[in-house]
């Protein structure tokens, strides 16, 4: 785990800002149009009320854009082991995929695509990251363990008079 600062790693910083902007060009470049289509129609067709379209660029979207980007870059920087990474990744994607239905309940229309492509793209980036830093951290322990302490060199004459 790391023991430094989160918040002064560059390089978490980097990964949130790369996802951020993929994000960004998704909805710039209506990249999640069709999907939205597909998944109103299919929440229509289903039963759900009637629905208040949440836009993908409004403000409450880019604002949780960018709080669950950077929420899971550093929750993902934090949690020790590749596994657990790759874990707390794919569930923080279906978390974010299942809050869709559940407003839809409520009876608000949102489009969780770009988020999706936003957290998955920062979360691979960041999990890169770790898993480099954690082998690094391996192997300067093993070094450090691997270090024969040697005595300083003693002159002969300090020999004969230790005699």
């Amino acid at each position: 785990m790391n023991s430094q600062n989160p918040l002064s790693s560059p390089v978490l910083w980097l990964a949130a800002g790369m996802g951020l902007l993929v994000g960004l060009m998704c909805l710039l470049l209506n990249f999640d149009e069709g999907f939205g289509q597909w998944l109103g129609e299919g929440y229509a067709e289903n039963g759900f009320p009637e629905l208040n379209v949440l836009s993908s660029t409004a403000p409450a979207s880019v604002i949780a854009l960018v709080i669950f980007t950077l929420g899971s870059v550093f929750a993902i920087d934090g949690t020790p082991g590749g596994r657990r990474r790759v874990m707390l990744l794919l569930s923080g994607l279906v978390i974010l995929a299942m809050a869709s239905p559940v407003l839809a309940l409520w009876g608000v229309f949102w489009n969780p695509l770009a988020l999706l492509v936003t957290v998955f793209w920062s979360g691979l980036l960041v999990m890169i990251h770790a898993g480099n830093r954690d082998k690094a951290e391996a192997f300067e322990i093993a070094e450090e363990q691997n270090v024969v302490r040697m005595n300083p060199p003693v002159s002969p004459s300090e020999q004969r008079k230790q005699k």
